[in-house]
Order: structure tokens, then C-alpha cells, then sequence
């Protein structure tokens, strides 16, 4: 586990709040997507002076990054639990369904070895017997069924490349506005 970037905040417990995984951001602003990334473009309203509005009119025009779910393979995932039980290289345990470890859990996501993403918020779905994370990924690769690479451990530790591939955020269909007459 390492330090928390320049600029990170204190927890409410006054420890340090720490970050783990591969990814390792310079900035804390690099963990986080902002409104256009996260979908809320629509909601953003020029209609006021406020600071930071021409950077978040020209992302809204242009966006760079968008918040998809990364579906993990689960064979890479199984091999991350085998390598705790065979000599060789072992890879961090992934907690499941959730972390609860109480700190931030980022992983580098790349493309022919381009990092394209960030993912974040890991968990497992029982429902859908997946590994399922979010994902802010660039534009270019964001499109559903596009195959990325997690790399799964921490900076400095032997990585886990885990094959995954794009799938809408939000995962489940909302079915809630489904015409009833039709069912």
C-alpha cells in the first residue's frame, strides 16, 4: 500500500486514506471521473459563472473518458486464487464479493499495452457468476465488447494480467419504464 497522492485527503478516522492496486496516479484528480465522464453531462447547466466552467464545456463538447463495466475473465481471476496455493509468484488475494479492507482499490487498464482506463469499485456478482468493476476508459475503447486488460496487484509486485472486456454502466438493464401492454 502506498502513500496517498499530493493533495489527498485525511480520513474522518485522522489516518491517512490510502490507495491500492496498479494503477498510480500523480494527482488525486486522477482517481476520480468527473460529471461527463460519469454520464451526467445532461444535468451540467451553463446558465451561471462558476470556476472550472470552460474546462468542463469544452470535455462536455469533446469527452474524453466514459464510465463503462469491465467484465473480468473468470479463468484470470481463478489463477489469481490458485497462485496463493502454489509456489512461484503470488499475486494480491481479491476479497470477495467486496473489499472491505477500508482504502481505495485502483487498477491500470490497458490496451496493447496503452493504458486506457482506470477500474475501480471490484466486486463480485452472484447473480451474473462475474467478476464485474467499473471502468473510467477512454473514449476509443469504450465501446461495449471491446477486450482490455486489468492489471491486477500493486506497483512494484508481480502483475496479474486479467483479461476483461466492456459492457455498458450501468450493467442490469433498467427495465422499470418497460411498457406493460407488451409483457
Amino acid at each position: 500500500m502506498r502513500t496517498p497522492p499530493e493533495g489527498y485527503a485525511w480520513s474522518r478516522f485522522g489516518q491517512p486514506a490510502y490507495i491500492a492496486g496498479s494503477y498510480d496516479g500523480a494527482e488525486i484528480s486522477d482517481y476520480y471521473p468527473s460529471p461527463v465522464e460519469l454520464g451526467w453531462a445532461r444535468n451540467i447547466k451553463f446558465d451561471h459563472d462558476f470556476p472550472g466552467r470552460e474546462a468542463l464545456e469544452a470535455e462536455r463538447a469533446a469527452p474524453r473518458r466514459v464510465m463503462r463495466t469491465l467484465v473480468w475473465n473468470g479463468d484470470d481471476v481463478v489463477a489469481v486464487f490458485a497462485s496463493l496455493f502454489r509456489p512461484g509468484e503470488r499475486y494480491p488475494f481479491v476479497n470477495m464479493p467486496r473489499d472491505q479492507r477500508g482504502f481505495m482499490w485502483a487498477d491500470t487498464v490497458s490496451a496493447n499495452g496503452d493504458l486506457v482506463g482506470v477500474a475501480t469499485s471490484r466486486g463480485y456478482s452472484y447473480s451474473y457468476l462475474q467478476m464485474l468493476s467499473l471502468c473510467t476508459i477512454d473514449v476509443r475503447h469504450g465501446e461495449p465488447g471491446t477486450e482490455v486488460t486489468v492489471d491486477w496487484g500493486t506497483p512494484g509486485g508481480p502483475p496479474k494480467a486479467i483479461r476483461a472486456t466492456v459492457a455498458p454502466a450501468a450493467y442490469k438493464p433498467d427495465r422499470r419504464r418497460k411498457d406493460l401492454h407488451q409483457v
